[in-house]
């Protein structure tokens, strides 16, 4: 999991900035299918997709600890 990721993230929940991790896990969420989507391809894809998917968990934390402020 990347460092600079868990910094992004407890940036954003410390400046209380819910739309903008909100508009990260999109991100995240757009590329992590777009790469699934290219299942068979030349390339090994494993790798990416699950650091995607670790980044969109700690979003997801990061969102948790925003829950009810809008």
């Amino acid at each position: 999991m990347s460092e600079a990721m868990r910094l992004i993230v407890n940036g954003y929940v410390k400046l209380r900035a819910r739309k903008e991790l909100d508009d990260l896990k999109a991100d995240r969420c757009r590329i992590a299918t777009e790469l699934k989507s290219r299942h068979g391809s030349v390339f090994d894809l494993s790798s990416p997709i699950r650091q995607l998917e670790d980044e969109i968990r700690v979003i997801e934390k990061g969102l948790a600890k925003l829950v009810g402020e809008r």
